[in-house]
């Protein structure tokens, strides 16, 4: 439990971690009910990638946009595809803790 928590919390300094080329594996727009609240719509990105000799290690980050979801999700699915190269930030001590660049958010 506390091994989960250490890991979500140091996503807070992902910004200083080291890079790595990652590779998108899967892009899913995803919905997401809510109940009598409507639903939600994200984008789901998965990806793999390795450093030097050791790997690959796998990934995977969410978009949801605020405002016009339905739309923007889709315009946003349109823009990442499988294969396609992405800057992935990872813990130097636990590769297996990391998140993408959000350089990868930015161009949507």
């Amino acid at each position: 439990m506390f091994e989960a928590l250490y890991d979500r919390l140091s996503l807070l300094w992902a910004w200083q971690w080291p890079t790595a080329n990652g590779e998108v594996t899967e892009v899913l727009a995803e919905r997401l009910r809510h109940g009598n609240k409507g639903d939600t719509f994200r984008l789901s990105v998965t990806y793999k990638f390795s450093i030097g000799s050791d790997g690959p290690y796998t990934g995977e980050n969410f978009w949801q946009p605020t405002f016009c979801s339905v739309r923007r999700v889709r315009a946003a699915r349109r823009k990442i595809h499988t294969r396609q190269h992405v800057l992935v930030r990872y813990r130097a001590d636990d590769p297996s803790v990391n998140t993408l660049h959000p350089q990868v958010w930015q161009d949507l």
